[in-house]
């Protein structure tokens, strides 16, 4: 059978898995094998059950073989479609942050919050619905506690900065780390045009807290790890200066928010022009309007994100 999916091997028997979510290369799930066992990291939301389930199936690999379930937190791109899921993979467990299992096994809370934010039409198109999943099939993961699939050693971490909910994981196997959103958005439709990876901070709200991001970002690299698995998006290595590069705008973007306090256009302007002159500095090949229909959306949520954290200080 061909592959008409956009599956990636990207080697140490871990596959990028695109979620389906939105545009082709916004959002992943990777589904690490080893041996008869397999784990999924990220969801992505119910309306991606079926795109996963079915290049799951491609690899040859049934669902009964799912040992793990696994959101590094549990904002819906992340976290939406553990449920749903779950219903489909008899043997798995859910494995969460301890912030983030009470949204899992009760999510109308969850649910009737992100209503409010975008309206019972928007919620529907985006993210479909939310399933509760078992409480006897979820296990909360505290920071530095492991798990195992089949021979390889999973570590958990927990990294707060974009959200309290918020862990990554290490793989020894690969020397890896999954990172969520901790490590940063990357697409590959930007980096395609660019001299290097471009990567910024997703200040998302409503959790932006630049001290404690910064020191999630060093204890990563503290691993001394090869690659990080970006759920947006995919694969990067040559971690240094993608860590530098993040770290930097992550103070950038707090300088903006303070400068313009809740003056929310004047902060998304500020970070969309600063996105912009640091792909120049890329040369980037893209027009500004092309640029800001890949990241314009993101950048509208990262201003959201930080007006409230400065309202909010």
């Amino acid at each position: 059978m061909a592959n008409v999916l956009a599956t990636e091997h990207l080697g140490y028997g871990v596959y990028c898995i695109d979620t389906g979510m939105g545009r082709p290369g916004l959002a992943s799930c990777y589904l690490i094998v080893d041996g008869d066992e397999a784990a999924l990291v990220e969801t992505g939301t119910h309306l991606c059950a079926p795109t996963i389930i079915a290049a799951i199936k491609e690899l040859g690999i049934e669902l009964a073989q799912l040992r793990y379930i696994i959101p590094t937190h549990v904002h819906l791109d992340h976290a939406g479609g553990a449920g749903t899921l779950m219903a489909q993979c008899p043997n798995a467990t859910l494995l969460i942050h301890p912030r983030g299992e009470r949204h899992m096994v009760e999510p109308d809370k969850l649910k009737n919050a992100t209503i409010a934010v975008y309206g019972e039409e928007i919620f529907s198109a985006t993210y479909g619905d939310l399933i509760a999943v078992p409480a006897d099939r979820a296990i909360s993961v505290n920071d530095g506690e492991y798990h195992m699939l089949g021979n390889r050693k999973l570590t958990f971490l927990d990294t707060p900065g974009h959200a309290r909910h918020h862990f990554c994981i290490y793989d020894a196997e690969s020397r890896g780390i999954f990172s969520g959103d901790t490590f940063g958005v990357s697409y590959p439709a930007l980096n395609q045009s660019c001299d290097g990876n471009f990567i910024f901070p997703p200040s998302t709200p409503v959790h932006f807290d630049p001290p404690v991001w910064k020191q999630s970002i060093e204890r990563l690299m503290a691993l001394q790890a090869e690659r990080v698995y970006l759920t947006h998006y995919g694969m990067v290595e040559q971690l240094n200066k993608l860590a530098e590069d993040l770290i930097v705008q992550i103070d950038c973007y707090a300088e903006y928010a303070e400068k313009r306090s809740e003056a929310l256009e004047k902060i998304e302007t500020d970070i969309c022009e600063d996105s912009i002159s640091r792909l120049r500095a890329m040369n980037c090949q893209l027009s500004d309007q092309d640029i800001l229909s890949i990241i314009g959306l993101d950048q509208k949520i990262n201003a959201q994100g930080l007006a409230h954290w400065v309202s909010s200080r």
